[in-house]
C-alpha cells in the first residue's frame, strides 16, 4: 500500500509539474506577445509623432532644398523605425506608408526581413510584387515591353519606340500629377536639342480617357502619347508613384530610372 501511495504520488506530482510548465509557458508566450504588441505600439506611436513634426517643418519652410532635406530625413527615419521590430505589425504598416519613398536597397532591406507569406494579410503583396518587377526593370537589364492604346483608341507596344534613335525616354505621368506637368517644359527643352538623338514616348496612368486628352492639349504635348488602360506598363515596372522615367538605349538597355534633365542630357552627350 505504502508502494501503490508513493507511485500515485510520482505521478500526481509529474502531472502537476507538467501542468506548472505548461502555464509557465503560455504564461511567457503572452507576455512576449505583449510586449510585441506594447513595442508595436510603441513604434507606431513613434511613426505618427514623426509624421506630425515632419509636417511642422515642412510648413514652416519655403525653401525647396530644405524641404527636400527633412523629406530625406523622414524617409531614413521612418525606414529605422520599420526595422526595428520586423516582427511587429508596426513594420508592415510603416512599409506599406513609405513603399513608394524608399530606395530600392531599402526596398530589399525591407522586405528580408519580413515574413512574405504574411503580405497578403496586410495588403502588403501588391508592393512585393512592384518589388520584384523593378529588380526585373532595373537599370543595366533589357526592357520589358507592354502595349498601350493611343488617343485614338488603336494599340501600340514599347518595342515600336526602341531602336528608332539613339535614346528613347518612356515617361509615366497623369493630368492630376502636378510634378508630371511641371515636368513638361523640361521635357520639351530636351527634346528641342537633342531630337535627333533622343524619342520620348509619353504613358499615361489616367483612368479618364477625357482627362488625359485635355492635358495632352492644354500641356501643348507633342511627342507621342499613350494610355496605359489597363496598368499593364506601371506593372511591368513595378511603378508606385509618379513621375517616373525610364531611359533606354538603342538595343534596349535600361540606362536609368528617374534621371534629372542634366543628368540625361550628359548620357546623350557621351
Amino acid at each position: 500500500m505504502k508502494f501503490y501511495h508513493l507511485v500515485i504520488a510520482k505521478h500526481y506530482t509529474k502531472q502537476t509539474k507538467m501542468k506548472r510548465i505548461c502555464t509557465i509557458l503560455c504564461i511567457a508566450l503572452l507576455m512576449t506577445a505583449c510586449k510585441r504588441e506594447d513595442k508595436s505600439a510603441k513604434l507606431l506611436a513613434d511613426y505618427q509623432a514623426l509624421n506630425e513634426r515632419v509636417a511642422e517643418q515642412l510648413n514652416s519652410t519655403e525653401s525647396q532644398e530644405e524641404a527636400d532635406s527633412i523629406v530625406t530625413a523622414f524617409i531614413d527615419e521612418a525606414f529605422e523605425l520599420q526595422q526595428a521590430a520586423p516582427e511587429s505589425e508596426a513594420a508592415y504598416v510603416i512599409l506599406g506608408d513609405i513603399y513608394y519613398m524608399l530606395s530600392m536597397e531599402q526596398k530589399e532591406q525591407a522586405f528580408h526581413v519580413l515574413d512574405i507569406d504574411s503580405l497578403e494579410a496586410h495588403e502588403l503583396q501588391h508592393h512585393y510584387a512592384a518589388f520584384v518587377a523593378e529588380q526585373k526593370t532595373a537599370v543595366g537589364l533589357a526592357y520589358t515591353d507592354f502595349t498601350a492604346a493611343t488617343a485614338d483608341g488603336n494599340a501600340m507596344a514599347l518595342s515600336d519606340f526602341v531602336g528608332k534613335s539613339e535614346y528613347l525616354l518612356v515617361d509615366f505621368w497623369a493630368s492630376w500629377c502636378g510634378p508630371c506637368r511641371r515636368s513638361m517644359p523640361g521635357l520639351k527643352e530636351l527634346l528641342a536639342k537633342h531630337g535627333e538623338q533622343l524619342t520620348i514616348v509619353g504613358v499615361s496612368v489616367d483612368e479618364s480617357e477625357e482627362s488625359w486628352q485635355q492635358a495632352v492639349a492644354a500641356l501643348e504635348i507633342t511627342w507621342q502619347q499613350l494610355r496605359d488602360v489597363n496598368g499593364e506598363g506601371a506593372k511591368a515596372y513595378g511603378i508606385t508613384a509618379i513621375p517616373h522615367t525610364v531611359l533606354i538605349s538603342r538595343d534596349g538597355t535600361i540606362l536609368a530610372h528617374n534621371p534629372s534633365h542634366e543628368e540625361i542630357e550628359e548620357i546623350i552627350k557621351k
